[in-house]
């Protein structure tokens, strides 16, 4: 990506498309809120132990205020699509991400700061606060999703568009595998919970002045003809009636493309079920003598290999030679994830060192292909919003990680299974897929 002064990108007749160094600052803010989000959503399950004797609360507690993120999802992707397609939308939604999670982490640190922890009453008073603050926290978990690939479109030009969506989607898969990793750190006896949540409030009020800074609604030039026809044709000012019409007719649109179905399907059944199976590698590694500690330590060393394979494929996919490559690079990718994926024991001897690069390896293969899926829906469904497509897959991928985590709890080996079957329908469902480049189509038209 070009970081100098605005850069000329196309002209026609009719625009002028240009790029500003403040796209990157826009990127950094929206990734610095899904980074907060995902670490706030996480807040509990990392340090189980010294919450449930901090706050006198039971395992289901501690499962519930985790499970908020998926239910509370369903229900808000909808409205958050609505907003978001309205004049300035990105800007709407971006503020109320950035307000609504400082007002969540204020919400659940009034009680440390108002009552004792030895105080008979604790437990009544604080519980009602840390569902209200989970509540909405998990209220703004949409956004984190549905923006990814809108934002790139309206702030980059098309050759860093793969870029910025995967370092949008990034933030989010960085803040749980940090969490993972300070969080227990930070909290090593139970009266030192408060530390964590005086922690997670700085981090959104510092993300909330970022915001209010400089968060406009769109560039004042926009980078492409893709973005003038999204800001031309969507963010008119509409009855509701007539949005939730057009919201209705895009989405059956959308369900009448066999392709955009079928890449749909394989990204949420695949990742329904990464999700599930990550959180069972303690039960996994178990039988082969690994802790819950060190069963973490693998959990993080996959995540930030997810990281650095999903940015490695934006970049190759931004590259002339790979932009219209997505499908192979999609293909190859879970290809390589499901040799290096094992469904019982591993297929070298097991050791800290080749259980690392297996899951490593595991982890790298699978993340090269999120930012892959979300560009391939909005170029095979352009002029549709990017955030449509994304929308749609968000909500399905929620959907599927619920009916595997009902699964997945005392059925590790089912679970292994279920991985490895939906890699191989996956793979065959990419080969089924026709992707087409009508974005781009259109954009080098103007050349």
């Amino acid at each position: 990506m070009q970081s100098s002064t605005n850069e000329l990108y196309r002209i026609n007749e009719n625009h002028i498309f240009r790029v500003y160094p403040q796209r990157f600052w826009i990127l950094f803010v929206f990734t610095f809120l899904s980074f907060n989000q995902c670490m706030f959503w996480l807040t509990f399950s990392p340090i189980a132990s010294s919450a449930k004797i901090f706050f006198h609360i039971d395992e289901a507690t501690i499962d519930l205020l985790l499970n908020w993120g998926p239910i509370i999802f369903l229900p808000t992707l909808p409205i958050i699509y609505l907003i978001l397609n309205t004049h300035h939308g990105l800007r709407k939604c971006v503020l109320i991400y950035a307000i609504v999670s400082l007002i969540a982490t204020i919400i659940r640190v009034i009680p440390s700061v108002v009552i004792s922890s030895s105080h008979p009453s604790f437990h009544d008073i604080t519980v009602p606060f840390l569902h209200i603050g989970q509540i909405l926290i998990a209220a703004t978990g949409p956004i984190g999703m549905a923006l990814v690939s809108q934002l790139s479109c309206l702030w980059f030009a098309p050759h860093e568009r793969t870029r910025a969506t995967t370092i949008a989607i990034l933030g989010s898969s960085l803040g749980g595998a940090i969490a993972f990793l300070i969080s227990p750190h930070l909290v090593f006896e139970s009266q030192r919970v408060p530390y964590l949540l005086y922690l997670h409030t700085g981090q959104a009020l510092l993300a909330c002045i970022c915001t209010l800074v400089y968060f406009p609604g769109e560039p004042p030039s926009l980078p492409s003809s893709a973005a003038h026809l999204l800001t031309a044709n969507r963010f008119q000012t509409e009855p509701l009636l007539s949005t939730l019409k057009r919201f209705l007719s895009d989405i059956l649109h959308c369900c009448q493309d066999i392709s955009c179905v079928l890449l749909i399907l394989e990204g949420v059944t695949i990742g329904g079920t990464l999700s599930a199976w990550g959180g069972l590698f303690a039960t996994i590694l178990e039988p082969l003598g690994y802790s819950e500690t060190q069963a973490g330590w693998f959990g993080f060393g996959q995540s930030v290999a997810g990281i650095l394979g999903a940015l490695i494929t934006g970049q190759l996919a931004d590259l002339p030679r790979f932009q219209r490559s997505f499908k192979t690079l999609l293909l190859i990718s879970l290809i390589l994830f499901e040799h290096f994926f094992w469904p019982n024991d591993p297929p070298i001897p097991s050791n800290v060192f080749s259980i690392g690069i297996l899951l490593s390896l595991n982890g790298f293969f699978s993340g090269a292909g999120s930012p892959l899926t979300y560009e391939c829906l909005a170029e095979m469904m352009h002029p549709l919003p990017e955030s449509l497509t994304a929308s749609i897959y968000a909500q399905l991928f929620n959907v599927t990680s619920l009916i595997f985590l009902a699964i997945a709890p005392n059925r590790y080996i089912l679970m292994n299974l279920l991985v490895l079957l939906m890699m191989i329908i996956g793979i065959l469902m990419i080969i089924c897929v026709k992707v087409t480049y009508k974005r781009k189509d259109e954009e080098q038209s103007y050349v």
